[in-house]
């Protein structure tokens, strides 16, 4: 019987392929001669995304454990969006540029990415920032309960506490603003009624149904990182990190005898050990 994936070998298996698909779309970006300003921001976004997701994969089985199987579950849901985002955007930058050649963009294809694509640049740049946002949050949260494995809460670590508390708090008014933003402009979308031509509408519709598909994907993705976010600000308190704090000492203290109760086998122990005899069967 196959043994069970461990929660770390089951981020990376979402982890990989998404600093795969960001690492195309920035190689597709960088492609691009003189790339107008929104596409150069776009590169940076994707930077950020891609250091992000590289320390998430640094993160142990240990803190994977003390944080939670729902945190794993939710922290994969973020990745995959932050991949499906990277994929579909990638697919549409081909579309947008398929007139030009070599990375020189035609003067049709720079007026297409540079002025008439760019709301749809600005939600991918938020899509990729509230990706890095929450996933720098886990991380931070992991390295918190690493910290505290083999020691007690000091008044350092209650400072720590409190500014991991405060970034999240952060966090979480800026998804919040971003639910907000995306829920105005999805009903700006709805009640546009433009009066144009037969392909001047064709073309628009196209673009409105484009808005529309990706507008429903930022706001999935960030009500999954919402939802993560406030599951790292529980785990934040101070009574969780003690908790995981208690659990790890215990499990490092944890003492085996060998075959028959001969030899001697222990953990981590804080403190001398008296009134045990070795030896003697």
């Amino acid at each position: 019987m196959a043994e069970p994936l461990s929660i770390a070998a089951s981020i990376a298996g979402v982890t990989v392929p998404a600093l795969h698909g960001a690492r195309l779309l920035l190689n597709d970006l960088q492609k691009i001669k003189e790339a107008p300003e929104t596409i150069q921001r776009l590169e940076a976004d994707i930077r950020s995304v891609d250091m992000a997701l590289s320390l998430l994969r640094t993160v142990e089985d240990r803190e994977w454990e003390s944080l939670s199987a729902d945190v794993a579950e939710e922290s994969k849901t973020t990745i995959s969006s932050c991949a499906i985002a990277c994929e579909a955007f990638r697919s549409d930058l081909q579309r947008w540029i398929r007139h030009s050649k070599d990375g020189k963009l035609t003067w049709h294809d720079r007026a297409n990415v540079g002025f008439f694509k760019q709301e749809r640049i600005k939600t991918m740049s938020e899509q990729l920032q509230n990706c890095k946002r929450t996933i720098n949050q886990v991380v931070s949260i992991a390295t918190l309960y690493s910290s505290i494995r083999h020691t007690h809460i000091t008044e350092e670590i209650r400072q720590t506490i409190h500014t991991r508390q405060t970034e999240i708090g952060r966090a979480i008014v800026a998804t919040d603003d971003q639910l907000l933003e995306s829920g105005n402009r999805l009903e700006e979308i709805n009640e546009r009624n433009i009066d144009t031509s037969d392909q001047e509408q064709a073309e628009s519709n196209e673009s409105r149904a484009e808005a529309l598909r990706q507008l429903e994907e930022e706001r999935k993705a960030l009500n999954a990182s919402r939802k993560l976010l406030d599951e790292l600000l529980s785990k934040s308190q101070e009574e969780a990190v003690a908790k995981a704090a208690a659990e790890n000492q215990s499990r490092s203290t944890t003492v085996m005898f060998g075959n028959q109760n001969s030899g001697f086998q222990a953990g981590i122990i804080n403190g001398g050990i008296s009134g045990l005899s070795f030896g003697g069967k």
